[in-house]
């Protein structure tokens, strides 16, 4: 009898319609308004610029983003480069920035403690911070997006094969990222790394408007616009 009862049963509950679950999201996805990410060169090739500029320019930008959202959806992502293993350090909003960070100093410390001076690995770094920003799904092509690399953009690698791979590797992350709607920032690169990066942004695809690029002699670079 008990056998009889769970065959009418499993019968009759193949006749009930079932509800398709993709119809019935748990976890919603609500897009940013904004998105600031910032990857900083802790290697030794930039240590003198990281005090002196980038770190004041860091701050800046963190205040100036948070200033012109207020109020909005928005996140900001810290990331390094430098022969740490660890490229993505932080993301969160701009009040959880403040709130792991109580002041400039402790984050400057953060930073530098998360660093291998060693080695700047800029295209592996770059690309795991394009990467991981590609795969964030509360950003869309509505978020306003913008990449800020504070890099002598001089990639240490020595292995020319190795380097060749990870450049392609590399433009293929910014394409993606330039095809959603992403924008891009290059401050105190060096001189006779301009070039070399002005024909890798043309070939992700940027186009004037949605990148800028600053060697490291200019003295009050233009500041990206967040609203």
């Amino acid at each position: 009898m008990p056998i009889l009862s769970l065959s009418i049963l499993l019968a009759i509950s193949g006749c009930v319609k079932k509800t398709n679950s993709a119809q019935r999201p748990v976890f919603a996805t609500r897009s940013l308004d904004a998105c600031l990410v910032i990857s900083i060169d802790l290697s030794g090739s930039f240590a003198d610029d990281f005090g002196e500029r980038a770190y004041p320019m860091v701050l800046g930008l963190v205040e100036s983003f948070s200033e012109q959202n207020m109020g909005g959806d928005c996140k900001i992502v810290l990331s390094q480069m430098s022969g740490h293993d660890q490229v993505l350090l932080f993301e969160g909003s701009p009040d959880e920035l403040r709130h792991r960070f109580g002041s400039p100093e402790a984050m400057a410390k953060f930073l530098l403690e998360h660093s291998s001076p060693s080695r700047s690995p800029v295209y592996v770094a770059t690309r795991e911070t394009i990467d991981y920003v590609n795969a964030m799904p509360d950003v869309t092509e509505q978020t306003r997006t913008v990449t800020v690399l504070l890099s002598d953009l001089v990639d240490s690698e020595q292995h020319q094969p190795t380097k060749s791979r990870e450049g392609f590797r590399m433009l293929d992350a910014l394409t993606r990222y330039r095809e959603s709607g992403g924008n891009l920032a290059l401050y105190y690169v060096a001189q006779n790394e301009v070039p070399r990066w002005n024909e890798i942004v043309e070939r992700a695809g940027f186009e004037p408007g949605q990148f800028a690029i600053h060697n490291d002699l200019t003295s009050s670079p233009n500041m990206p616009e967040f609203r």
